[in-house]
Protein backbone atom coordinates (compact mmCIF):
# COMPACT_ATOMS: atom_id res chain seq x y z
CA UNK A 1 0.00 0.00 0.00
CA UNK A 2 1.31 3.23 -1.00
CA UNK A 3 1.41 5.91 2.24
CA UNK A 4 -1.12 9.39 1.41
CA UNK A 5 1.79 11.93 -0.21
CA UNK A 6 0.45 15.16 1.35
CA UNK A 7 -1.47 15.89 4.18
CA UNK A 8 -3.00 19.72 3.66
CA UNK A 9 -5.08 22.58 4.84
CA UNK A 10 -8.24 20.77 2.82
CA UNK A 11 -7.73 17.37 4.05
CA UNK A 12 -10.32 16.00 5.33
CA UNK A 13 -10.35 12.83 8.62
CA UNK A 14 -12.74 9.76 8.85
CA UNK A 15 -12.06 7.36 11.49
CA UNK A 16 -12.68 3.99 13.80
CA UNK A 17 -12.53 3.98 17.54
CA UNK A 18 -12.59 0.70 19.77
CA UNK A 19 -10.43 -1.59 21.92
CA UNK A 20 -8.16 -2.71 21.17
CA UNK A 21 -7.87 -1.14 17.98
CA UNK A 22 -4.18 -2.11 16.81
CA UNK A 23 -5.27 -4.93 14.74
CA UNK A 24 -7.83 -3.01 12.95
CA UNK A 25 -7.68 -3.72 8.88
CA UNK A 26 -10.25 -0.57 8.75
CA UNK A 27 -7.15 1.91 7.85
CA UNK A 28 -5.66 -0.41 5.26
CA UNK A 29 -9.45 -1.08 3.58
CA UNK A 30 -10.66 2.81 3.55
CA UNK A 31 -6.78 4.47 2.96
CA UNK A 32 -6.33 2.39 -0.02
CA UNK A 33 -9.89 3.22 -1.45
CA UNK A 34 -9.25 7.21 -0.49
CA UNK A 35 -6.21 6.84 -2.88
CA UNK A 36 -7.65 4.85 -5.39
CA UNK A 37 -10.54 7.62 -5.90
CA UNK A 38 -7.87 10.46 -5.28
CA UNK A 39 -9.88 11.88 -2.21
CA UNK A 40 -7.90 14.21 0.23
CA UNK A 41 -8.97 12.48 3.55
CA UNK A 42 -7.49 10.03 5.94
CA UNK A 43 -8.72 7.75 8.22
CA UNK A 44 -7.01 7.06 11.48
CA UNK A 45 -8.09 4.69 14.43
CA UNK A 46 -7.97 6.01 17.75
CA UNK A 47 -7.31 3.31 20.83
CA UNK A 48 -11.01 3.98 22.98
CA UNK A 49 -13.00 1.94 25.98
CA UNK A 50 -16.44 2.23 26.27
CA UNK A 51 -16.30 4.72 29.01
CA UNK A 52 -14.48 6.86 26.85
CA UNK A 53 -16.74 6.18 23.65
CA UNK A 54 -19.00 8.80 24.27
CA UNK A 55 -16.32 12.38 24.78
CA UNK A 56 -14.18 10.40 21.75
CA UNK A 57 -16.86 11.19 19.44
CA UNK A 58 -17.89 14.48 20.22
CA UNK A 59 -14.63 15.11 19.72
CA UNK A 60 -14.24 13.93 16.37
CA UNK A 61 -18.05 15.31 15.85
CA UNK A 62 -15.90 18.86 16.66
CA UNK A 63 -13.33 18.16 14.11
CA UNK A 64 -15.83 18.10 11.68
CA UNK A 65 -14.86 14.38 10.87
CA UNK A 66 -16.50 12.58 7.50
CA UNK A 67 -17.58 9.43 9.13
CA UNK A 68 -16.68 7.21 12.67
CA UNK A 69 -17.02 3.52 12.38
CA UNK A 70 -17.44 2.14 15.66
CA UNK A 71 -15.68 -1.55 17.01
CA UNK A 72 -16.38 -3.07 20.22
CA UNK A 73 -17.23 -2.30 22.93
CA UNK A 74 -18.48 0.72 21.96
CA UNK A 75 -20.94 0.49 19.81
CA UNK A 76 -24.01 0.50 22.46
CA UNK A 77 -22.56 3.70 23.83
CA UNK A 78 -22.49 5.11 20.70
CA UNK A 79 -26.18 5.60 20.25
CA UNK A 80 -26.07 8.43 23.03
CA UNK A 81 -24.25 10.38 20.17
CA UNK A 82 -26.87 10.44 17.29
CA UNK A 83 -29.97 12.11 16.08
CA UNK A 84 -31.66 8.77 15.01
CA UNK A 85 -30.89 5.57 13.75
CA UNK A 86 -31.22 3.36 10.80
CA UNK A 87 -33.43 0.22 10.90
CA UNK A 88 -30.97 -2.62 11.80
CA UNK A 89 -29.45 -0.51 14.13
CA UNK A 90 -32.84 0.23 15.69
CA UNK A 91 -33.73 -3.50 16.10
CA UNK A 92 -30.12 -4.57 17.53
CA UNK A 93 -29.68 -1.04 19.84
CA UNK A 94 -26.04 -0.52 18.37
CA UNK A 95 -24.18 0.92 15.96
CA UNK A 96 -20.95 0.73 13.68
CA UNK A 97 -21.20 3.66 12.01
CA UNK A 98 -22.13 7.45 11.93
CA UNK A 99 -22.06 10.18 9.79
CA UNK A 100 -23.87 13.40 9.41
CA UNK A 101 -26.74 13.94 6.57
CA UNK A 102 -29.05 16.70 6.52
CA UNK A 103 -27.51 18.55 9.42
CA UNK A 104 -28.22 15.26 11.86
CA UNK A 105 -25.86 12.89 13.13
CA UNK A 106 -27.33 9.64 11.51
CA UNK A 107 -26.08 6.04 13.30
CA UNK A 108 -25.96 2.93 11.36
CA UNK A 109 -25.13 -1.00 11.83
CA UNK A 110 -23.82 -2.40 8.29
CA UNK A 111 -22.57 -5.25 10.02
CA UNK A 112 -25.50 -7.54 8.76
CA UNK A 113 -25.92 -6.03 5.26
CA UNK A 114 -22.52 -6.14 5.02
CA UNK A 115 -22.23 -9.82 5.31
CA UNK A 116 -25.41 -10.50 3.02
CA UNK A 117 -23.82 -8.57 0.59
CA UNK A 118 -20.98 -10.91 1.10
CA UNK A 119 -22.93 -13.92 0.41
CA UNK A 120 -25.13 -12.47 -2.22
CA UNK A 121 -21.64 -11.53 -3.97
CA UNK A 122 -21.18 -15.70 -4.34
CA UNK A 123 -24.25 -15.77 -6.36
CA UNK A 124 -26.36 -17.06 -3.19
CA UNK A 125 -30.09 -16.13 -2.86
CA UNK A 126 -31.51 -15.17 0.18
CA UNK A 127 -34.43 -14.89 0.34
CA UNK A 128 -36.98 -17.84 1.68
CA UNK A 129 -33.88 -19.94 2.37
CA UNK A 130 -33.35 -21.58 5.87
CA UNK A 131 -30.89 -20.47 7.73
CA UNK A 132 -28.49 -21.25 10.96
CA UNK A 133 -26.69 -18.94 12.93
CA UNK A 134 -24.53 -19.75 15.62
CA UNK A 135 -23.63 -17.15 18.21
CA UNK A 136 -25.41 -14.85 20.51
CA UNK A 137 -23.76 -11.50 20.90
CA UNK A 138 -24.16 -8.42 18.91
CA UNK A 139 -23.09 -9.79 15.81
CA UNK A 140 -25.18 -12.62 15.67
CA UNK A 141 -28.12 -9.60 16.09
CA UNK A 142 -27.79 -7.53 13.30
CA UNK A 143 -26.88 -10.58 11.35
CA UNK A 144 -30.54 -12.05 12.12
CA UNK A 145 -32.23 -9.12 11.59
CA UNK A 146 -30.61 -8.04 8.35
CA UNK A 147 -31.41 -12.18 7.28
CA UNK A 148 -35.34 -11.57 8.62
CA UNK A 149 -35.71 -7.84 6.72
CA UNK A 150 -34.13 -10.07 3.65
CA UNK A 151 -36.90 -12.13 3.30
CA UNK A 152 -35.71 -15.72 4.60
CA UNK A 153 -38.29 -18.47 5.72
CA UNK A 154 -36.53 -19.55 8.94
CA UNK A 155 -33.78 -18.97 11.43
CA UNK A 156 -32.31 -20.91 13.92
CA UNK A 157 -29.86 -19.43 16.35
CA UNK A 158 -27.83 -21.96 18.87
CA UNK A 159 -26.39 -20.45 21.67
CA UNK A 160 -25.01 -21.85 24.92
CA UNK A 161 -27.07 -21.75 27.97
CA UNK A 162 -29.98 -20.14 26.35
CA UNK A 163 -31.51 -19.77 29.82
CA UNK A 164 -29.62 -17.02 31.16
CA UNK A 165 -30.10 -13.57 30.07
CA UNK A 166 -29.53 -12.39 25.92
CA UNK A 167 -30.19 -9.42 24.46
CA UNK A 168 -31.17 -11.71 21.24
CA UNK A 169 -34.11 -12.64 23.13
CA UNK A 170 -35.53 -8.98 22.88
CA UNK A 171 -34.37 -9.04 19.53
CA UNK A 172 -35.92 -12.13 18.48
CA UNK A 173 -38.97 -11.34 19.89
CA UNK A 174 -39.25 -8.25 18.46
CA UNK A 175 -38.90 -9.36 14.82
CA UNK A 176 -41.15 -12.28 15.97
CA UNK A 177 -43.89 -9.16 16.11
CA UNK A 178 -43.30 -7.50 12.98
CA UNK A 179 -42.37 -10.40 10.75
CA UNK A 180 -44.75 -13.07 12.10
CA UNK A 181 -44.25 -15.35 8.74
CA UNK A 182 -40.82 -15.73 9.59
CA UNK A 183 -40.03 -18.86 11.57
CA UNK A 184 -37.25 -17.88 14.12
CA UNK A 185 -35.97 -20.35 17.11
CA UNK A 186 -33.21 -20.19 19.71
CA UNK A 187 -32.33 -23.82 20.81
CA UNK A 188 -29.29 -24.52 22.99
CA UNK A 189 -26.42 -25.81 21.97
CA UNK A 190 -26.25 -28.97 24.13
CA UNK A 191 -29.08 -30.24 22.77
CA UNK A 192 -27.44 -32.15 20.30
CA UNK A 193 -30.15 -34.45 18.62
CA UNK A 194 -32.15 -30.43 18.05
CA UNK A 195 -29.03 -29.34 16.53
CA UNK A 196 -28.52 -32.23 14.19
CA UNK A 197 -32.00 -32.05 12.59
CA UNK A 198 -31.51 -28.27 12.57
CA UNK A 199 -28.27 -28.85 10.50
CA UNK A 200 -29.49 -31.60 8.05
CA UNK A 201 -31.50 -28.67 6.93
CA UNK A 202 -30.41 -26.01 6.49
CA UNK A 203 -29.73 -23.82 3.49
CA UNK A 204 -27.31 -21.12 5.00
CA UNK A 205 -24.81 -21.35 8.10
CA UNK A 206 -23.46 -18.82 9.70
CA UNK A 207 -20.88 -18.49 12.43
CA UNK A 208 -20.59 -15.39 14.33
CA UNK A 209 -18.81 -16.37 16.98
CA UNK A 210 -14.59 -16.45 18.08
CA UNK A 211 -14.22 -20.37 17.77
CA UNK A 212 -11.28 -20.94 15.64
CA UNK A 213 -10.16 -17.67 15.40
CA UNK A 214 -6.11 -17.60 16.13
CA UNK A 215 -4.33 -18.51 18.27
CA UNK A 216 -6.72 -21.48 18.75
CA UNK A 217 -7.09 -22.05 14.81
CA UNK A 218 -8.23 -25.70 15.80
CA UNK A 219 -11.33 -25.38 17.29
CA UNK A 220 -14.53 -25.97 15.73
CA UNK A 221 -18.37 -24.43 16.47
CA UNK A 222 -19.37 -27.91 15.07
CA UNK A 223 -19.95 -31.07 17.49
CA UNK A 224 -19.88 -33.43 14.76
CA UNK A 225 -18.74 -32.18 11.22
CA UNK A 226 -21.23 -35.21 9.24
CA UNK A 227 -24.41 -33.21 10.78
CA UNK A 228 -23.27 -30.48 7.52
CA UNK A 229 -25.71 -30.40 4.48
CA UNK A 230 -22.93 -30.64 1.13
CA UNK A 231 -25.90 -28.36 -0.20
CA UNK A 232 -25.33 -26.12 2.45
CA UNK A 233 -23.32 -22.62 2.26
CA UNK A 234 -21.47 -22.28 5.40
CA UNK A 235 -20.04 -18.77 6.60
CA UNK A 236 -17.95 -17.56 9.35
CA UNK A 237 -17.33 -14.40 10.06
CA UNK A 238 -13.66 -15.01 11.31
CA UNK A 239 -10.83 -13.67 9.34
CA UNK A 240 -7.69 -15.19 11.06
CA UNK A 241 -7.31 -17.43 9.99
CA UNK A 242 -8.51 -16.94 6.50
CA UNK A 243 -9.80 -20.09 6.21
CA UNK A 244 -11.13 -21.58 10.04
CA UNK A 245 -11.22 -25.15 10.71
CA UNK A 246 -15.02 -24.88 9.96
CA UNK A 247 -14.55 -23.62 6.69
CA UNK A 248 -12.04 -26.87 6.13
CA UNK A 249 -14.99 -29.53 7.62
CA UNK A 250 -17.59 -27.66 5.33
CA UNK A 251 -14.92 -27.58 2.09
CA UNK A 252 -14.67 -31.39 2.66
CA UNK A 253 -18.19 -31.96 2.48
CA UNK A 254 -18.38 -29.85 -0.04
CA UNK A 255 -20.32 -27.62 1.05
CA UNK A 256 -19.72 -23.72 -0.72
CA UNK A 257 -17.47 -21.45 2.06
CA UNK A 258 -17.42 -17.72 2.49
CA UNK A 259 -14.64 -16.44 4.90
CA UNK A 260 -15.09 -13.25 7.62
CA UNK A 261 -12.26 -11.10 5.20
CA UNK A 262 -15.31 -10.68 2.56
CA UNK A 263 -18.09 -9.65 5.33
CA UNK A 264 -15.11 -6.90 6.31
CA UNK A 265 -14.62 -5.83 3.17
CA UNK A 266 -18.37 -5.24 2.21
CA UNK A 267 -19.54 -4.07 5.41
CA UNK A 268 -16.30 -1.42 4.75
CA UNK A 269 -17.83 -0.92 1.21
CA UNK A 270 -21.18 0.61 2.66
CA UNK A 271 -20.09 2.76 5.55
CA UNK A 272 -17.29 4.02 2.18
CA UNK A 273 -20.45 4.94 0.29
CA UNK A 274 -21.99 6.77 3.24
CA UNK A 275 -18.58 8.66 3.63
CA UNK A 276 -18.07 9.50 0.01
CA UNK A 277 -21.32 8.93 -1.99
CA UNK A 278 -18.76 6.33 -4.04
CA UNK A 279 -18.88 3.12 -4.56
CA UNK A 280 -16.06 0.49 -3.50
CA UNK A 281 -14.10 -1.52 -5.76
CA UNK A 282 -15.00 -4.31 -3.31
CA UNK A 283 -12.97 -7.21 -5.96
CA UNK A 284 -9.48 -4.90 -5.40
CA UNK A 285 -9.78 -4.25 -1.69
CA UNK A 286 -10.05 -7.99 -1.47
CA UNK A 287 -6.97 -8.82 -3.07
CA UNK A 288 -5.18 -6.16 -1.04
CA UNK A 289 -6.65 -7.36 2.04
CA UNK A 290 -5.39 -11.16 1.04
CA UNK A 291 -1.93 -9.77 0.40
CA UNK A 292 -1.77 -8.13 3.57
CA UNK A 293 -3.26 -10.44 5.89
Amino acid sequence: MKFIKEINGKSRMAAVIGSPIHHSKSPLIYNSCFEMDNLNIVYLAFETSQKETISRIEALKNLNVSGINITMPGKLEAIKCVDRLDLAAQYVQAVNMIVLKNNEWVGYNTDGEGFWNAVKAHHVMIKSKKVTIFGSGNTTRVILTQAVLEGVSEVNVIARNIERPLEIKTVIAQLKSDYPNTKISLIDLGESEKVQNIMINTEILVQTTSVGMSPNPMNSILENEDWLNPNCVVCDIVYDPRKTLLMHQAEAKGCKIIGGIEMLVHQAALNYTLITGLKMNTEKILNIMNKNL
